[in-house]
């Protein structure tokens, strides 16, 4: 994890894939994420850690510890993410940034809802269409190429409720049927970061 503090208190935290971000229970400030992708995971009464819910890029994480000064669940980044602190700033209008973020939260967890119904092919492209973004910053008139940088196959396997090789079936189904492009990492084709090629249709 790296730290840079810009622009008065506002800071930046960038973590790469499976670190930790934060504990359940443990004290904190909320994060609006930049870009990338956060699971936050609930702990269940043996001890063990399930997944809740699923942050990209806009979410807020944390936010609970405005109220309560802990965090009410366990983050981990699923991709390379940057988070900035969140609400922006003592000038900030908070109340207004505060419904924009619960309205996100209950679209957000509808879509997670979504997600863990239904055929399996559905579920992953679903969750496919939900971690796309644009390529490139596009004028609202113009369609901009999709890319995505997907999770590991068992972090996906955990969020749609499917078995490790089920997910791992449907990402090649996707990447014969031309619809995941694999993007070059130097020389190799990577293994996580892809283009979406056409329209997958179900999308949130």
């Amino acid at each position: 994890m790296q730290f840079a503090k810009i622009q008065g208190k506002r800071w930046l935290l960038r973590f790469d894939r499976g670190q930790r971000i934060h504990v359940r229970d443990t004290k904190g400030t909320a994060w609006r994420i930049v870009s990338g992708s956060v699971r936050l995971d609930r702990e269940e009464p043996n001890g063990e850690h399930s997944f809740a819910n699923l942050a990209i890029r806009g979410d807020v994480i944390g936010a609970e510890t405005l109220l309560f000064g802990k965090y009410g669940f366990t983050a981990t980044a699923l991709t390379a993410c940057v988070l900035e602190s969140w609400p922006e700033g003592h000038d900030s209008p908070v109340s207004d940034s505060l419904l924009r973020t619960l309205a996100k939260a209950e679209r957000r967890a509808a879509e997670v809802i979504a997600l863990r119904c239904g055929q399996a092919a559905d579920r992953v492209r679903r969750l496919v269409m939900i971690l796309a973004h644009s390529a490139v910053e596009q004028p609202t008139h113009a369609a901009a190429e999709l890319q995505v940088t997907l999770p590991s196959r068992q972090d996906m396997a955990d969020i749609t409720a499917l078995t490790l090789e089920t997910v791992s079936r449907m990402v090649s189904q996707l990447r014969h049927a031309g619809v995941l492009a694999p993007l070059h990492h130097g020389r190799r084709l990577s293994q996580s970061n892809f283009a979406v090629r056409q329209t997958l249709g179900d999308t949130p």
